[in-house]
């Protein structure tokens, strides 16, 4: 008797569910289109080992890629990098991504000769300096932009690949430092994610102070944890790559303590010579020199430094006038030598006029600026064979 009433009572649940179920508004295409459209959305790709995240905005042309069956493939505007990416997953109501996937990450690593520029994250603080407003004897095509404006940094990574170069040397001041170029850090990575160009710091600290051993030893592991396993880190033989800029005092003294402190990290160091580096018991594995008021610097077997000019905003005479032609020779001398590292001296360091950004006063019909043209002409491109692109800038109409 119980066993037949607990039938019933079920029967009558189950019946009244679906009474409910068949009574709820059907959702149609039209209507998930129409939430797609009308919020961003904040996703993780979980599938892919570095695990990108995404904040997703879809057009009414876009959202017409979701199918009958809530099935999206087709183009969203990612807001993190400015960039539109090709994305996959379902639809669920009553306006939820699941089942995510995302383009696929770019993690070839380049050979030597590696072609770089030093770059500089640290705008818009930089433009203000000794009561003068913009510092910079320049006007950048961009603008007095700022270093966390996404579609700053897309413009700017195009810019350095159609100038043929490899990574992007990033002016990093620590976790806590000021500019807070750690902050971010994380933009130019994911920016940089699906194509073959690459960034690794410039640890400044070493140049206005003696960090310890055990400081030193802090922040590589952070930079290995935090940013050296993503994609976009450059790698050298397997191993992170941090340069690390140096002061007047610098001595053998300085190397012993990198050593010490990267003995169970294995970064590929790139420190800044001084007189007699070649002569330390302790090397690293490279040396540069930052030699920005130089128009040529060869640092043989490791690295070979240009600029465009030094042209400091305070300074009443050019340290390095501007002169194209003599840049031309520069970039034709440092492809020659074909040293491990080729280094521009620099992309974007407006306060001292090294800049090879495009700018107003060498703007070209190219739209990279008369310095990008020449080494975009002089400097070989490599393959693209591995990594062609997956992302794009914007082109859906809003």
């Amino acid at each position: 008797m119980k066993i037949a009433a607990l039938a019933v009572l079920t029967g009558a649940l189950l019946a009244c569910s679906s009474a409910q179920a068949s009574a709820r508004p059907k959702w149609t295409l039209a209507q998930a289109r129409t939430a797609l459209t009308n919020q961003d959305f904040l996703v993780t790709d979980v599938g892919q080992p570095d695990r990108p995240d995404y904040d997703l905005a879809f057009s009414r042309r876009s959202a017409k890629s979701l199918s009958r069956r809530f099935a999206f493939d087709g183009l969203a505007h990612d807001r993190l990098t400015d960039l539109d990416v090709r994305v996959r997953f379902t639809f669920v109501r009553p306006g939820r991504i699941a089942d995510f996937h995302g383009p696929v990450a770019d993690t070839s690593q380049p050979s030597f000769p590696i072609r770089a520029s030093f770059y500089y994250g640290w705008y818009p603080e930089a433009w203000f300096r000794s009561s003068v407003v913009p510092y910079s004897r320049f006007h950048p095509s961009l603008d007095y932009y700022g270093g966390s404006d996404p579609s700053v940094i897309r413009q700017q990574l195009e810019a350095m690949r159609y100038a043929n170069l490899d990574a992007g040397i990033y002016s990093w001041w620590g976790r806590d430092g000021y500019p807070p170029t750690d902050a971010r850090f994380w933009r130019y990575l994911a920016a940089a994610r699906t194509t073959p160009f690459r960034w690794a710091i410039y640890y400044e600290r070493e140049g206005y102070e003696d960090p310890s051993v055990e400081r030193i030893r802090a922040e590589l592991e952070y930079v290995r944890d935090e940013y050296a396993s993503k994609p976009a880190y450059l790698e050298v033989e397997g191993r992170f790559v941090v340069f690390v800029y140096g002061g007047p005092e610098d001595s053998c003294a300085t190397v012993e303590r990198w050593r010490e402190a990267n003995a169970t990290l294995g970064a590929y160091l790139v420190l800044k010579a001084f007189g007699g580096y070649r002569d330390c018991a302790a090397q690293p594995a490279a040396w540069h020199q930052y030699s920005g008021d130089r128009a040529e610097y060869m640092l043989p077997p490791d690295a070979y430094m240009v600029a465009p000019g030094f042209e400091e905003m305070q300074e009443a005479l050019a340290r390095l006038p501007r002169d194209p032609e003599r840049w031309r020779q520069s970039v034709a001398h440092m492809v020659a030598s074909q040293v491990h590292w080729q280094l521009v001296i620099s992309f974007n360091e407006w306060p001292e006029g090294t800049s090879v950004e495009s700018a107003r006063e060498w703007a070209s019909p190219s739209g990279y600026g008369a310095y990008l043209d020449v080494l975009h002409e002089l400097v070989p491109a490599r393959s693209q064979a591995v990594a062609a692109a997956t992302s794009r800038p914007s082109s859906i109409p809003r």
